[in-house]
């Protein structure tokens, strides 16, 4: 089982200038790559001022957009990139948000999403401060060029960060045949995905809103990370998982860390599913989450539960006088 505090740790970082709740969102644009732009070109363009409020520090993301490939190429494209940074993306820029896997000093992969609707949240690396200049930045590799980025909404939330922590063990887990991840390469066989260590450890939180869940299994094994919500079954991989990165797709860092975010819902019940690429993958890890509130590792107390625990607490007590 994993490890855990008593207690789960909730270190609430403050942040001068935020305001609680606090969004601001951009008027949705759209942008193209060229088509005579070649491989590997990158595009910038610096966003509306105005829109940020100086002072506020910025620390959640909302980002949703329509991609459209060029018809000349395959529809399941790879290496599509944004990332949203202080400067032209480049060398000395920070950047604030690359969800995913990254490349090219931190601009982030997509990974080989069909073409269609596409949406992400999550915590920003470092905060964005509300006077600062924001760019959004795009491309296509491998001399895909003529993609389009339509009706992109990006909303920035000044809500305070609380941290909270935890950690685990698979090197003894139970094993399962793990779900096949999409994005994974043609090489990568049915038969390579059985006798996986796993755990799935239940959580909720207390507030509605996005969480962003971090792990390291500090270089020594590949990770894999999933959330499942309402009900995890081990023989059905695939049954109630509201999505996952493998971090088995090509470009992926081996060992690296594993991050995914969500729009959760408090007092619903969760799993956050640590396992391995491989039957050889497993060890310990150590997780972060970052979100709107706390975070409990446990399964939501019945209300009759809550009522027996409160009338032992009240039995306790009384024997204590």
């Amino acid at each position: 089982m994993p490890r855990r505090t008593a207690a789960p740790l909730y270190l609430l970082v403050a942040l001068a200038g935020s305001a609680q709740g606090q969004t601001v969102s951009y008027s949705p644009f759209t942008v193209t790559t060229p088509n005579d732009s070649g491989a590997n070109t990158l595009q910038s363009m610096l966003l509306p001022g105005g829109v940020m409020q100086p002072g506020t520090a910025y620390n959640f993301f909302r980002i949703n957009f329509d991609w459209t490939p060029d018809l000349d190429f395959n529809a399941r494209q790879w290496n599509a990139i944004w990332a949203l940074t202080d400067a032209p993306a480049g060398p000395g820029a920070t950047f604030y948000a690359d969800p995913g896997p990254s490349t090219n000093a931190a601009i982030t992969l997509v990974p080989q999403f069909q073409p269609g609707n596409i949406s992400w949240v999550g915590a920003f690396n470092t905060p964005v401060p509300g006077g600062n200049d924001l760019y959004f930045n795009w491309a296509q590799f491998d001399a895909f060029t003529g993609t389009t980025w339509s009706n992109i909404e990006l909303t920035l939330d000044a809500r305070q960060v609380v941290t909270s922590t935890f950690s685990g063990d698979t090197s003894n887990a139970p094993t399962w045949t793990r779900f096949r991840d999409p994005r994974e390469g043609a090489g990568d066989f049915p038969s390579l995905i059985t006798n996986i260590r796993y755990e799935a450890t239940p959580f909720y939180v207390d507030t509605d809103g996005i969480y962003q869940f971090r792990t390291s299994t500090n270089g020594q094994w590949n990770g894999v990370i999933a959330i499942y919500q309402d009900s995890f079954d081990p023989a059905n991989p695939n049954a109630n998982r509201i999505d996952l990165w493998a971090g088995t797709a090509p470009g992926t860092t081996p060992f690296g860390d594993r991050t995914i975010a969500f729009d959760l819902e408090a007092d619903r019940q969760y799993f956050f599913l640590q396992t391995g690429r491989r039957s050889a993958d497993a060890g310990a890890y150590t997780g972060t989450v970052a979100g709107f509130g706390g975070v409990t590792f446990a399964i939501i107390p019945s209300p009759g539960a809550t009522g027996i625990l409160a009338g032992l607490g009240l039995i306790a007590a009384r024997r204590r006088r």
